[in-house]
């Protein structure tokens, strides 16, 4: 693991028992994750469901740049999320506060019929998940030295509570959805955050029985308070950008499948933002300003891998709906449940992972390497499926899916955890929370990309579907293939 000069998280601030925080933090995540996938399982299938069925009849290119467009928000309102976790509540009550206003999202969408429905409550399921994501991550950085080899563990196992909740999830929703409905299972979402909640105020206490008083002042009050200034004209932008975006759908002057293509530039433009404010922020020392720039190659090739997985929500759920045969016998696998796959594969392997990790200690390939390596393999994955682009719809055999999952989630143990426990790492100490929003951005950018991509996937055209996996394959190989030639580099800045 790398060290971090000049970290807030330093020595004399490391908490009394990571036994009991790491624990409390996985907890709540994991239950966040289980509504949180469990309600994105099924929403595309009821965006282009016809109104017989219970869906909103859009065309499935509509759909998946939707769900491009909203999975690209949840990330992007990290930004939000940190921002507030560091200027104004601080990390934990803005964890609590978005966890509430997903219980609140997903109750619209059960509740309320229809697109009002949808939009408010994608919306506040976004803005409450983004808020949720980056405080846990921040609180978990807290639970060990910056140099500390075990917090790459640390990581994996939170990476593997994700993941328990991704793997449930779709498989709840999906059935409820097949056999009662879209909106009981929207309701079942709502139902289990309210679960998460329940399990991290049962262990609240135990939580900051974990930290010494120092990380408990941390986490509970804002590291650099906002002026009330601030604070109005942070509310005035993301009003105007809503109202701006709602107006122009309204008045038909933005189609509902451009929303992925206007997202993807709100996150590019954000992010270079980002980056150049700590940049130019004299107050950072030169070496925490080389470590932001080393961080750049690294981001640029997870947008890549993110823009590849996150396929599952739009073209791959597409994909397992029509091309893929999922009888089994006499029971027809719901398409929701495919996108468990993945899921399935980090469980199997992450604890190996995590062991392997500790065993090896330095021996281990280093951080970047491996977030390289490990989006060339998410590229070779997508490839696997041009091997069926002949075949007739409805007749791909289940196991080219579970066989193109498997690759592409190999490569992302080798990127996600990796890379949630790099981002806290090289933070700048005065940039730790958004530091970590940073990392949650390669998801909005690749979210998005993936959604404005998703409108050129034809599921009827051979030669179409052979050219968008083509695409993707070649996107991530390449993207991985132009950062290793600045991985000397960004190995000496970031030991």
């Amino acid at each position: 693991m790398h060290k971090l000069e000049q970290c807030s998280q330093s020595a004399e601030s490391t908490p009394q028992n990571p036994r009991v925080a790491i624990p409390a933090l996985v907890g709540v995540e994991t239950w966040e994750r289980f509504s949180y996938y469990g309600m994105q399982a099924i929403m595309a299938f009821y965006l282009y469901d016809t109104a017989v069925n219970g869906g909103l009849g859009l065309a499935t290119g509509t759909a998946t740049a939707l769900m491009g467009a909203y999975g690209s928000l949840v990330y992007l309102s990290t930004i939000g999320g940190g921002w507030i976790g560091d200027r104004v509540l601080g990390a934990e009550k803005t964890l609590l506060s978005g966890a509430w206003l997903l219980v609140a999202g997903h109750l619209c969408l059960s509740l309320v019929p229809g697109a009002p429905g949808v939009a408010l409550g994608l919306v506040l399921v976004a803005v409450g998940s983004g808020a949720l994501k980056t405080s846990a991550l921040t609180m978990l950085g807290h639970v060990r030295n910056p140099d500390d080899r075990r917090r790459d563990s640390d990581f994996q196992l939170f990476y593997l509570g994700i993941n328990v909740g991704a793997l449930a999830g779709p498989l709840l929703t999906g059935w409820l959805a097949d056999r009662a409905g879209y909106h009981l299972g929207f309701g079942a979402a709502a139902a289990l955050m309210i679960a998460g909640l329940t399990h991290y105020y049962l262990h609240r206490r135990k939580l900051h029985d974990g930290w010494d008083t120092r990380i408990v002042a941390l986490v509970e009050k804002p590291t650099v308070p906002a002026t009330w200034r601030a604070l109005g004209l942070a509310a005035a932008a993301v009003a105007a950008v809503v109202a701006a975006l709602v107006g122009a759908v309204v008045a038909g002057a933005l189609a509902l499948e451009s929303l992925a293509t206007v997202m993807l530039v709100l996150t590019i433009a954000t992010t270079v933002g980002m980056f150049a404010t700590m940049l130019l922020d004299r107050g950072l020392g030169p070496h925490e300003r080389r470590r932001v720039l080393a961080f750049v190659p690294l981001f640029i090739v997870s947008v890549a891998f993110w823009a590849i997985l996150n396929q599952t929500f739009g073209a791959l759920a597409v994909y397992s709906d029509v091309r893929v045969d999922r009888i089994i016998g006499d029971f027809e696998v719901p398409a929701a449940w495919a996108q468990s796959l993945n899921p399935v594969f980090i469980l199997v392997l992450s604890v190996p992972m995590a062991l392997l990790r500790t065993k090896l200690g330095a021996r281990m390939p280093k951080a970047p390497t491996q977030i390289i390596a490990g989006t060339a393999v998410a590229g070779l994955g997508a490839w696997t499926l041009l091997l069926h682009t002949s075949t007739p719809a409805g007749a791909v055999p289940i196991v080219a899916l579970v066989l193109a999952y498997g690759v592409i989630t190999f490569g992302e143990l080798h990127v996600g955890p990796v890379g949630m426990s790099t981002a806290t790492a090289l933070a700048p100490a005065k940039y730790a929370t958004r530091f970590s929003a940073l990392f949650f951005m390669t998801m909005a950018i690749g979210t998005a990309l993936a959604g404005v991509m998703s409108t050129s996937y034809d599921p009827t055209s051979a030669a179409s579907e052979h050219s968008y996996f083509l695409t993707m394959g070649a996107f991530a190989v390449g993207a991985s293939a132009l950062a290793a030639v600045a991985l000397p580099w960004i190995s000496r800045v970031a030991r």
